[in-house]
């Protein structure tokens, strides 16, 4: 009777444990969505929304956003949690996108971080967001005639 009550404590300890790594998986592939549709539709500053918020503090919105279209999110390695007690996943993508006002294509490798918060239960992006927007070049004034 006592290896019966046994087995029927540790089932029940397996059980949650298993049911707590599908939460975060699932908590997990809702970030990685949100993240993806933020930049494939060109929302980047609603990415920022993803940030773990002690970064958010210490992180301007760069400006100029608006110019950017994105034209491929690519994943190329699906993101991965480290381990089963690890709070840690990372995923890299490969992402094109397009400075509207220069018709100029980009392309950059996007290899995020992510760290789970157990106390909120949800995923934050703690790697920093693509530098999509770069300095404007100086164009030169036209000559006086």
């Amino acid at each position: 009777m006592r290896s019966l009550t046994l087995l029927i404590v540790v089932m029940l300890f397996a059980g949650c444990q298993t049911l707590e790594v599908r939460e975060r998986q699932t908590s997990l592939d809702k970030a990685l969505n949100a993240y993806e549709t933020a930049i494939r539709w060109s929302y980047i500053r609603q990415a920022y929304t993803l940030l773990k918020p002690e970064l958010i503090k210490d992180i301007e919105v760069p400006q100029g956003l608006e110019n950017i279209k994105v034209t491929q999110y690519e994943i190329l390695e699906p993101a991965v949690i480290e381990s089963i007690k690890s709070n840690i996943a990372r995923q890299s993508v490969f992402i094109s996108y397009v400075e509207k006002d220069r018709q100029k294509e980009k392309t950059i490798t996007d290899h995020q971080l992510w760290e789970y918060d157990k106390e909120a239960k949800r995923w934050y992006l703690i790697s920093d967001i693509p530098a999509f927007v770069t300095v404007p070049k100086m164009r030169a004034l036209p000559l006086d005639r």
